[in-house]
């Protein structure tokens, strides 16, 4: 394992694609080699910034990979206006895009990961299934599936109130919650593997939304998602927190960095024929789905890109969306 001492770091600013909001910024932290390694995204929980998890990126980095930590939109330094997992989710692809066209010769672009803790835990399953095949590994620590239910749960009445400021109550914006429910997508995760932590005594961000997730993934025929459940019995305990106050969350690296350190021959791609749930949008790497602004509402696609130019279908529009089906924007990805 490489050094402390070894580590680059460098604060990036970028702008987002979607709606032109700058600057936002990343930390980065490698090991320069001019080898090509995965890149990992860690990304910090719902009230925090990229700081929380400086410790994480440098001692990734050290294990044989590109860390990056966003500051999500309104966090840290990073302009615009927090928006609870909606478009903030996006900036997450725009800083990942931006990095690997910044360092072409350190990052392997075929093995994109996500890493994130309790609010940034939510961001990594929003990854997955708004971004099905961008993510080789999506992690989730103590991680929200279904913001309603988190909601509901009383699990961080501060974060409720946050919550609701930014996007309305559940009772006048079930819309927006719509586009928020992960476990309604939960079968569009078909080629990224997916690790859940979380401890038995865990209450801020109650397990049980995990659960029916992974059961509904199950339910889509996919058998992508491992849970890795901590006791109080165990040595290493997945306390919620991060892992600068919390060292035992490093040992979960070695649970999860060896899919991302695994050889690869080729980029995730999604079987060729298939159906999607689109959470108020959804990015793959041959064509793209947006709902009005993507903050709001839940729709079903069948695709077909067995062929040069993809053919998607919208099949359930329940509440008639105004639905925009484009070209990928993922050109800069293998």
């Amino acid at each position: 394992m490489a050094s402390n001492a070894d580590v680059k770091t460098e604060t990036v600013s970028y702008a987002s694609s979607v709606d032109g909001t700058q600057p936002l910024y990343a930390d980065i932290a490698f090991v320069p080699t001019r080898q090509k390694k995965p890149l990992v995204v860690v990304m910090h929980g719902y009230n925090g910034s990229k700081a929380d998890v400086a410790h994480d990126i440098r001692e990734l980095s050290q294990k044989g990979v590109v860390a990056i930590a966003p500051d999500m939109r309104g966090a840290g330094a990073s302009a615009g206006k927090f928006d609870s997992g909606g478009i903030e989710v996006h900036d997450i692809l725009d800083a990942v895009l931006f990095v690997v066209r910044r360092y072409p010769a350190e990052i392997d672009a075929r093995n994109l990961n996500v890493v994130g803790y309790s609010g940034g835990g939510g961001n990594a399953i929003s990854c997955a299934v708004r971004f099905p095949d961008v993510f080789r590994t999506c992690v989730s620590f103590f991680g929200i599936s279904d913001y309603a239910a988190w909601n509901k749960s009383k699990g961080r009445p501060d974060c409720n109130v946050r919550m609701e400021a930014a996007i309305g109550t559940i009772a006048t914006q079930p819309d927006a919650y719509a586009a928020r429910n992960a476990n309604a997508a939960a079968g569009n995760v078909c080629v990224t593997k997916m690790h859940f932590f979380w401890d038995e005594n865990e209450t801020q961000c109650p397990p049980n939304m995990i659960r029916q997730f992974i059961e509904a993934n199950k339910a889509a025929g996919r058998q992508n998602c491992i849970a890795h459940v901590s006791t109080a019995k165990d040595t290493h305990r997945w306390l919620h927190g991060y892992r600068s106050g919390i060292p035992s969350l490093s040992d979960a690296d070695a649970m999860f960095l060896r899919d991302m350190l695994a050889p690869v021959n080729a980029s995730p791609r999604l079987p060729p024929r298939g159906t999607l749930v689109i959470n108020g949008y959804l990015v793959t790497r041959h064509f793209s789905v947006w709902m009005g602004d993507g903050q709001k509402g839940s729709i079903k696609v069948a695709y077909d890109i067995s062929d040069a130019s993809p053919v998607v279908t919208v099949i359930e529009n329940p509440k008639n969306y105004d639905v925009r089906i484009t070209a990928s924007p993922l050109t800069d990805l293998p």
